[in-house]
């Protein structure tokens, strides 16, 4: 009997959770061990009502679960704000029981209370963090409508110059500004500009060059058909010395010649001009509402005059291109102030559960080496850490109590953690940077054998680098310490797992890849000599 009580007592205070016994005046009969830590000792608590020591009010509380139970005989739930014996107001999760006599009446109230102020606070801060996404998103829309209302300030200018002989140049022009203007990529836009200018202008190569923040240097922001060496030895430019600056001092194009006898070169620049073969130069400030944000300049291995009405031409272009380069730096830093938010969402996720804190960025490492093992392109490499940076962000939607569950879950547990993808597709669709990533996104949990999900797709219907990012993934989960497991794997053991599923979860060509990928990095994952194995899959 004894050891029952033991037993008894062991399992009350070891619930992990208060507990308090009340009477039909909502006086406090017993409580448990941590009741008594939150809200002080039975001396202090036994015989005082409950809205008095847990809420410090005269009255009864309004709409009080426990007079519910007393009046209705169910289970009543209810959240509220509580007061500490340290002064602290935390939130509790309460869930009142009826306590029934034979005459089946309620004779006492249990209720059991449960600290949820931390996942309270963390509700907070994402219902901040989606708000201000949402905030981001109207940015990237009002950016986009700039980008398209640009057409419109063009067709304004050709309507100024419409005495010009260059009919179809203008035409020409145009039609680079629809490309321009569909294009959202900054790089892809300037690499555009250099390439047209030389074929607007019958020229051999072309430097886009920007100024920086303090107006003081020219920074090369893409080039056409210019050697690696002339580059590197012109990359930055005075802005107040450099034969550019004439062009942005006086806020129109500046000719050059045959060299000009190198009247308007510094020497140094002459000398490599010269190496280049280069003759005749043409240099347009690129200015935008009186701003000067750069210089076009483009270069002919021929001696050619440039015309008035080339100039002119050439103006035209390089006014499109300040609406182009301001509206593309505009959207690009719309979009990285976007991705920095997601990315804070996906550390706000890490931060609920102390076992993943982490997990994001090993994911990205493993999945861009493997990526760079399969000698993926440079801009799917890029799509490939945005989609390892962001892979996770659907799990803002799975309660805590599910995340954390040290034990085996339930299939209804199982069916919300499996839609984490789908909800981290719809997250991210409004970010039209990160379409490419969107399928790696919802498949990164779909496995090679067809019984993954959220779809079910096997062998090559999964994307390629989900497949990636699903290697990466199992292999993090499987080396790192989780709730629902004793201990996380040794990086031979993880790596034996990923061969025994290889064909089955894995792609069995990434996943021989990637264990040869780690075995080629022993001394950063400090692998055993035993490791030396075949890896054949």
């Amino acid at each position: 009997m004894l050891n029952h009580k033991v037993r008894s007592r062991d399992i009350v205070n070891g619930i992990g959770a208060g507990l308090c016994l009340l009477d039909k005046s909502l006086r406090i009969l017993w409580v448990n061990r941590y009741q008594s830590q939150w809200f002080g000792s039975p001396k202090v608590l036994y015989g005082q009502h409950c809205y008095k020591i847990f809420e410090h009010r005269k009255h009864i509380c309004r709409g009080c679960p426990t007079l519910k139970v007393f009046k209705t005989g169910q289970i009543q739930k209810a959240k509220r704000k509580w007061v500490t014996k340290d002064g602290q107001k935390r939130y509790y999760q309460l869930t009142v029981s009826p306590i029934k006599n034979h005459q089946n009446k309620v004779i006492f109230a249990l209720e059991l209370v449960q600290d949820i102020s931390a996942s309270i606070l963390q509700e907070r801060n994402s219902v901040q963090i989606v708000r201000k996404l949402k905030n981001m998103y109207r940015h990237l829309s009002l950016a986009n409508n700039r980008l398209r209302s640009s057409m419109l300030r063009i067709k304004n200018i050709s309507r100024n110059m419409s005495n010009l002989q260059h009919k179809e140049e203008l035409q020409d022009i145009f039609q680079v500004n629809r490309t321009i203007n569909s294009n959202m990529d900054p790089k892809k836009i300037s690499s555009l500009i250099t390439r047209f200018t030389c074929e607007l202008m019958h020229t051999d190569a072309c430097i886009l060059r920007l100024l920086d923040k303090d107006k003081k240097t020219l920074v090369v922001n893409a080039s056409y058909s210019l050697s690696d060496k002339f580059l590197k030895k012109l990359s930055v430019l005075n802005a107040q010395e450099c034969v550019c600056a004439k062009a942005i001092k006086i806020k129109k194009p500046l000719a050059i010649y045959n060299g000009n006898n190198g009247k308007n070169l510094k020497d140094h620049n002459q000398e490599l001009i010269k190496k280049e073969g280069f003759r005749s130069m043409l240099f347009a400030p690129v200015i935008l509402g009186g701003k000067t944000l750069g210089v076009i300049s483009t270069f002919s291995r021929k001696p050619l005059r440039f015309t008035d009405e080339e100039m002119k031409l050439l103006s035209i272009f390089a006014s499109q291109v300040a609406i182009a380069v301001e509206e593309a730096k505009h959207y690009e830093d719309t979009r990285l102030n976007y991705f920095n938010t997601i990315h804070t969402l996906v550390l706000a996720i890490e931060a609920r559960d102390p076992y993943t804190r982490g997990h994001t960025e090993r994911v990205t490492k493993y999945a861009l080496k493997i990526g760079q093992a399969l000698e993926m392109p440079k801009p799917e490499l890029e799509i490939l850490r945005y989609a390892g940076e962001v892979h996770d962000v659907g799990k803002i939607s799975i309660p805590d109590f599910i995340l954390n569950k040290p034990g085996r879950l339930t299939p209804a547990e199982r069916a919300v953690i499996e839609i984490h993808p789908v909800k981290g597709v719809e997250m991210l669709e409004p970010l039209e940077f990160l379409k490419p990533a969107l399928p790696v996104v919802r498949h990164h949990h779909e496995r090679y054998d067809g019984t993954g999900y959220p779809d079910g797709l096997e062998k090559e219907k999964i994307p390629m680098m989900a497949r990636i990012v699903a290697c990466a993934d199992a292999f993090d989960a499987m080396t790192s310490d989780r709730p629902y497991r004793r201990r996380k794997l040794a990086v031979e053991e993880a790596l034996e797992e990923i061969r025994n599923n290889s064909g089955s979860q894995f792609d069995p060509h990434i996943a021989h890849i990637f264990a040869k990928t780690i075995q080629s990095n022993r001394p950063l994952f400090k692998l055993s000599p035993k490791l030396q194995h075949s890896t054949k899959p």
